[in-house]
């Protein structure tokens, strides 16, 4: 998943995007002159190795390579790109709505940029056209590994959101949209190790040494897996991983790996990996995940319940700090994977040749999720001259694994709770987003005679509906919502009006947003006769400018 730090943040930026943190500064068309900045730095690059100036030509390489997610956050937030998008489908293309195909339309640049970004990569680093190409598809096999995961939440998603009744309950109830997301994250959990042995090129290890051998290890470590297979990079990449939980379990050896490693150090690296599955590192990768996000959310909930602009910013902001803690933690279970590998064989000086050979000329550098090679043999030889300094470690490791684990059963009761608790208003939302007005009543009925009644807002939202509709079909739910709205901002029913306009969002009719907004900054005004402020008037007025002009006609009246 080497582009998965990049996709994220280009998820994020359009996520940043949509709930309108950016501020257009110039048009969606200055985005062209982004390809033309990737190939005139990979030219500079290959100029540089040609010449010798090896440090130009590493700086050059380094801007080919992260600028595809940065260009693409300028696009999303500097420039109208978003807004396009919305004029062409006239979809919402919110973080708060039920996710669209349009979507795909909106990352499109992000994903253009990153292949351009590869193929120049290619030129810069491979000689001949037949490096190249291996090159290109192999990086490109790469991005879709990581791509894969989020096209398939967006398509399930839209396949979900097409059925009305499904999309309703999952949209307005909790506890079921929770439900939902498990369901989705378990799913893409069990099917990665068909995912990438599917995307990237891969096929069962042949019978022999190598295959022995690592079978040995595994029987002594007690391990078991569905199938080892060997990732075929075109001798691109030196990496080993194990895919999938429990049975489902496939581990792949990339073939530079497997050609530059004798079978000491083979077993050495196999028992790292293996580390990394008895240690449970995937599990506490995501319970740390989980918790993150699950604390952003509480913490949006209780800063900014009704402010969704805040409210996306701190999930922001917790993504950043999730992506922050993920890199330092990650980067001591490779330690603590190493650890294991030297107690399952006992051989250090296998564990360390193989991290100088794959590490090669950049033994010293450090990345994301993985110590430098220098730091990660020099922590290998300390820990067998310094035992005491072992268990501390391994304790404290430990310790943030527990901790991370207790903080999410915590995390998730909290929020358990609260779904539970808000399961008869969301059930009554549910039903008011189908337009079963009458149904929602007699909910709200039953509730009452138990003792705990809903919302009084919420029920004369469904009283307005049953009023409203009538005996209507379910076809002319929406029409008919739509002139009640009509008639009360003609009349001056503010209330109603604004009732009426909330029941029309509830159906999905996202474009009222900003009649419903520029009604409550109206009743704001409205509530300080004696001296509203220019602050007050200043809100209106900028509340009106959003409204579509088909409704600022209908609203325009009630502001003089």
């Amino acid at each position: 998943m080497g582009y998965l730090l990049h996709i994220l943040m280009a998820v994020t930026a359009q996520a940043a995007a949509a709930s309108d943190l950016g501020r257009p500064l110039i048009g969606a068309a200055w985005g062209l002159a982004f390809p033309p900045l990737i190939q005139l730095a990979a030219r500079r690059a290959r100029r540089a190795n040609l010449a010798g100036r090896f440090r130009t030509a590493g700086r050059s390489t380094g801007f080919v390579h992260r600028a595809p997610p940065l260009m693409f956050a300028l696009l999303a937030l500097g420039t109208d790109w978003m807004e396009l998008v919305r004029s062409w489908t006239g979809a919402q293309l919110s973080i708060t709505s039920w996710p669209e195909l349009a979507l795909g339309l909106a990352f499109a640049p992000y994903v253009l940029l990153q292949l351009l970004a590869i193929d120049a990569e290619a030129r810069v680093h491979a000689a001949g056209r037949r490096e190249r190409r291996h090159m290109r598809a192999f990086q490109g096999r790469m991005f879709l590994s990581g791509l894969l995961p989020i096209l398939l939440y967006v398509l399930f998603s839209a396949a979900v959101g097409a059925l009305p009744v499904l999309r309703a309950h999952v949209e307005q109830v909790a506890l079921l949209h929770a439900l939902f997301l498990v369901a989705l994250l378990g799913a893409l959990v069990l099917a990665m190790p068909a995912l990438l042995a599917n995307t990237w090129e891969t096929e069962l290890m042949p019978v022999g040494p190598q295959r022995e051998l690592l079978e040995a290890v595994g029987r002594r470590a007690g391990f078991r897996a569905r199938a080892v297979r060997v990732w075929r990079t075109g001798n691109l990449m030196a990496n080993a991983a194990i895919v999938g939980v429990g049975p489902r379990k496939v581990v792949l050896f990339s073939d530079s790996l497997l050609a530059m490693l004798g079978l000491r150090e083979l077993a050495a690296v196999y028992a790292h990996e293996i580390g990394h599955s008895k240690r449970h590192h995937v599990a506490v990768f995501m319970a740390w995940a989980l918790a993150s996000f699950l604390a952003g959310d509480l913490l949006a909930d209780w800063i900014a319940p009704q402010d969704d602009l805040l409210g996306t910013g701190i999930l922001v902001a917790t993504l950043a700090l999730w992506a922050l803690g993920f890199g330092w933690l990650s980067r001591r279970c490779e330690l603590e994977a190493d650890l294991y590998s030297l107690e399952l064989l006992g051989d250090p000086e296998a564990m360390v040749s193989a991290l100088e050979r794959v590490g090669g000329r950049l033994r010293d550098v450090a990345g994301w999720r993985h110590f430098s090679t220098t730091d990660r043999v020099a922590f290998l030889w300390r820990a067998i001259t310094d035992p005491d300094m072992t268990r501390r470690f391994v304790r404290r490791l430990r310790g943030i694994a527990w901790f991370g684990g207790g903080l999410l059963l915590a995390l998730s009761g909290l929020e358990l709770a609260g779904m539970v608790e808000r399961l008869p208003e969301d059930r009554f939302r549910a039903d008011l987003a189908l337009g079963r007005y009458a149904r929602a009543l007699e909910r709200a009925e039953r509730a009452q005679a138990h003792g705990d009644p809903l919302d009084g807002d919420l029920v004369e939202l469904g009283e307005l509906g049953r009023e409203v509709v009538g005996d209507r079909p379910a076809r002319e739910h929406g029409p008919a919502l739509e002139q009640a709205l009509i008639a009360a901002l003609d009349g001056g029913a503010l209330p109603r009006a604004g009732r009426c306009a909330t029941l029309l969002l509830v159906r999905g009719r996202g474009d009222l947003l900003p009649v419903l907004e520029a009604l409550e900054a109206l009743e704001a005004l409205r509530a300080r006769d004696d001296d509203p402020g220019p602050a007050a008037r200043a809100a209106l007025e900028a509340a009106l400018e959003a409204v579509p002009p088909p409704w600022r006609e209908h609203l325009a009246p009630r502001t003089r």
